[in-house]
């Protein structure tokens, strides 16, 4: 088991709520209104949606089981149980703080996150931070770990799981640097 349905549970009910409401009150992209109006049969998945889902799910997952691998593989404590107990705290971790920072990429389908504007959205300026602190409150907070099955990480193992996490904005801007590149972005609607 890499993660257990309460750790699902929470990490949908902060990355998904907050986040989410705050990503609705997004500004337009700029030129938004130079784009072809979509014909009456399009869906939510036209535009480059369904593929950008795709492929950013399959990131996401190496992402997560790259991070809870070197937990396994590097262990900071010598018993089994430990072991396991730091590795899928730190794959929890990921993947909460993976979907935190990949609400920034999807503010646009191809556009970088640079440029549609890290900041300029108050209410998603507030909503990532908070979601932030309470995921962090079930590893950090004495009680909540016992609760959530999740073990305290040493230095190194937090510095694997932000390295593992940003890797998401980087890989996903460099596909959307591709795909601007190859006009998929003039395609899309």
């Amino acid at each position: 088991d890499v993660l257990q349905p309460v750790h699902l549970l929470w990490i949908n009910l902060v990355t998904d709520t907050l986040p989410a409401i705050a990503l609705g009150v997004e500004p337009a992209e700029p030129g938004i209104m130079t784009h072809k109006p979509r014909g009456r049969q399009s869906n939510f998945f036209d535009g480059g949606v369904f593929g950008a889902i795709m492929y950013q799910g399959v990131f996401q997952t190496i992402l997560v089981l790259a991070v809870y691998g070197w937990g396994l593989v590097f262990p900071e404590h010598h018993t089994q149980a430990e072991i396991h107990a730091d590795a899928l705290t730190m794959a929890y971790a990921t993947l909460g703080l993976i979907q935190l920072l990949h609400a920034f990429n999807v503010k646009s389908v191809y556009q970088s996150v640079f440029k549609v504007g890290l900041f300029r959205n108050k209410t998603f300026n507030w909503a990532i931070p908070v979601a932030f602190i309470l995921l962090m409150a079930t590893i950090v907070v004495p009680g909540f770990n016992n609760l959530f099955h999740v073990s305290h990480l040493s230095f190194t193992q937090w510095l694997a799981v932000m390295v593992g996490s940003f890797l998401i904005v980087v890989l996903v801007e460099i596909v959307k640097a591709i795909q601007r590149a190859l006009g998929k972005d003039k395609d899309a609607i």
